[in-house]
């Protein structure tokens, strides 16, 4: 099976990404990390199926006021049901491309569209106060440059630093000029043990799938250390197809982003 056809077997909001929950425990470390405390005005961008970060935000860090915005109308009347209680939580139906952030000090955004993330970047800039902090998964928006660092958490302070290109992106991130494999597959498995959701029977796959797509990703735009692909890549891509029927053997020509 060829890794488009794997793709093209998961369920939408596998490939969306609307149906992800994040372990309240994570949002406890994305929260400490970006020191959140009672001062904070904290906004949650395409809050999706994650109320849990405006219960947590104003329940046990106890600040001011806590935003949680989304397109989907539906989203929204159910984070408004599942927080209606709680004082100071407000759930609105916007897109976060029209949406004021003016008063906001705490910004949890995790968007993957690279459209999104320079609109945003430009709204951060310009209607952010010095001192606001940006939450983010795996990569800043842009080429943001991370004041803070506990990957996969980064967190971004203005006055923002920003690189000239991914490499400057990537140097701060993970200080280094490029990634081999190795670097790759670290990558991964602390990524997927960050969440602490996987069960451990499917870790290894999981791990082998997202270290390959990580250094094929690297290859492509220029970042990858090694020059030709390296022995474990081809034997992963060998096992997964044998054993686990699905073919990656496009991305040694072209890289499939997921």
């Amino acid at each position: 099976m060829k890794i488009s056809e794997f793709i093209s077997t998961l369920p939408n909001v596998v490939l969306t990404g609307d149906s992800v929950v994040l372990p309240d425990d994570f949002i406890r470390k994305m929260f400490y990390i970006s020191n959140l405390n009672k001062d904070d005005v904290f906004y949650h961008l395409g809050i999706g199926n994650n109320p849990s970060t405006l219960r947590i935000a104003r329940e046990e860090f106890q600040i001011r006021k806590a935003v949680g915005i989304d397109i989907n109308a539906t989203v929204i009347d159910e984070v408004k049901s599942k927080t209606k209680i709680i004082k100071n939580v407000y759930a609105i139906n916007e897109n976060v491309s029209s949406c004021s952030l003016s008063e906001a000090t705490v910004i949890f955004s995790w968007f993957t569209d690279e459209k999104i993330n320079k609109l945003l970047s430009k709204k951060f800039e310009s209607e952010l106060d010095n001192g606001s902090r940006i939450i983010s998964i795996w990569s800043p928006p842009d080429l943001f440059l991370p004041d803070k660092i506990d990957f996969p958490i980064l967190v971004c302070e203005k006055p923002f630093k920003t690189g000239v290109d991914i490499k400057d992106q990537l140097k701060a991130i993970y200080k280094s000029d490029c990634i081999d494999f190795t670097a790759s597959w670290n990558l991964a498995d602390r990524y997927i043990k960050s969440f602490g959701t996987v069960d451990p029977s499917h870790h290894r796959f999981l791990n082998i799938l997202q270290s390959l797509i990580i250094w094929f990703n690297a290859r492509d735009l220029g970042i990858a250390c090694e020059n030709e692909i390296p022995p474990p890549v081809k034997s992963y891509v060998e096992i997964l197809k044998y054993f686990f029927n699905i073919d990656l053997t496009d991305f040694y020509q072209n890289t499939v982003n997921l």
